[in-house]
């Protein structure tokens, strides 16, 4: 029995270039290589591309490499609007959060971190250098909430 990755036992040599076609397959579809590489007799030529074909290549691949990653290449395309809506809307929704109380949140979270820091509260602090005169009373403070 021969294994596949084992050459039998014959007279003939094995030869360590890849025939053309495969050479001309890697050329034309891995990433990894340049447009302008050699093979054997040939040369690819060198293809100039603007960056608005670049970007929506790049922007097309990202797509495909979305949809194989999370199986949507297998479904219609009804379901696929589905799926993207609902990908589409939790994203929305996460930037928008991140727009509305990430601020706030970064704001306490800096206020506790001059407290731990220097023993004092973040009032004293900026007093001391000016900057709550300014700013102040623009930023909502989660200590003062309260919940009736």
């Amino acid at each position: 029995m021969q294994s596949f990755y084992t050459p039998a036992a014959s007279t003939h040599t094995i030869s360590s270039r890849a025939p053309a076609a495969v050479d001309e397959l890697i050329s034309k579809y891995s990433s990894t290589m340049s447009t302008a590489t050699s093979f054997g007799n040939h040369t690819l030529p060198k293809t100039r591309r603007n960056v608005l074909q670049r970007a929506t290549d790049r922007v097309r691949l990202e797509y495909y490499r979305y949809e194989v990653t999370f199986g949507l290449y297998v479904m219609t395309p009804g379901e696929k609007l589905v799926a993207n809506t609902f990908v589409l809307v939790v994203l929305a929704l996460l930037f928008w959060a991140s727009l509305v109380y990430f601020p706030a949140l970064l704001y306490h979270k800096l206020s506790r971190l001059v407290w731990l820091l220097t023993g004092q509260s973040s009032e004293e602090v900026g007093a001391a250098f000016g900057i709550l005169d300014t700013h102040g009373g623009s930023i909502p403070r989660f200590a003062d909430s309260t919940v009736p």
